[in-house]
């Protein structure tokens, strides 16, 4: 997930970042066919997660689905696809929850509204927290998908418009990549949390001393 969220191997040569962009052999059109597209996706995920990369097969995707493998074919050619598109879906889900949790925090205090919406950032993570590990570990071409890029670029855009709604309360003056660079300490800090948390330190304390270190950095 890492590679999802937009890091990349340190010294990856241009092969290794050149992008791979899936594309199934038709979108679902009709209520029943956008059930079966998701029940596919659905359980690509749960094979994921359950035996990892390396036994993720179309039959196997099919079976769980409760799907033909010709139908699964109609829309998929390979499992590349499935994960892919998993993957976009997925990325797509969670950046329509922390824009749409932005709006109501505007008329809260700074601090309380920060501290909420980094909970639920995180709590979005969290609740694909098995789909997270096995995409780091297993997936080969996590980062060369364009949700590696549209995925930061958007998490910063949201960012920036609940900054542009606390005008007077932060100072961010003159410092034209602050929320790229913030988006991006926060990206990191959750998978930390997420996937190598430190023992002894409660979720809610790990994410308490976080709304500190953010304020800090919006206010100074």
């Amino acid at each position: 997930m890492a590679k999802l969220l937009g890091f990349h191997e340190p010294g990856a040569g241009t092969m290794a970042r050149a992008q791979f962009a899936p594309k199934p052999r038709k979108w679902p059109k009709q209520a029943r066919s956008q059930a079966t597209f998701d029940a596919i996706l659905d359980a690509t995920a749960r094979i994921l997660e359950e035996r990892g990369y390396d036994d993720l097969t179309t039959n196997a995707v099919a079976e769980r689905a409760g799907a033909s493998i010709g139908t699964l074919y109609e829309y998929f050619p390979n499992r590349e696809t499935l994960v892919a598109l998993l993957i976009e879906r997925e990325a797509g889900r969670v950046l329509a929850a922390l824009a749409a949790s932005m709006a109501p925090l505007h008329a809260l205090e700074l601090e309380r509204a920060m501290r909420i919406w980094l909970e639920a950032m995180f709590a979005e993570l969290e609740s694909r927290e098995p789909l997270v590990r096995v995409l780091l570990t297993d997936v080969p071409f996590v980062s060369q998908l364009p949700v590696a890029t549209e995925f930061p670029a958007a998490l910063v855009a949201i960012a920036a418009t609940g900054g542009r709604e606390r005008e007077g309360q932060i100072a961010l003056d003159g410092l034209g990549s602050a929320y790229f660079l913030l988006a991006n300490m926060l990206r990191g800090a959750y998978l930390a949390m997420l996937l190598d948390p430190p023992p002894g330190v409660t979720r809610a304390a790990m994410l308490d001393d976080l709304t500190t270190l953010v304020i800090r950095m919006l206010r100074e």
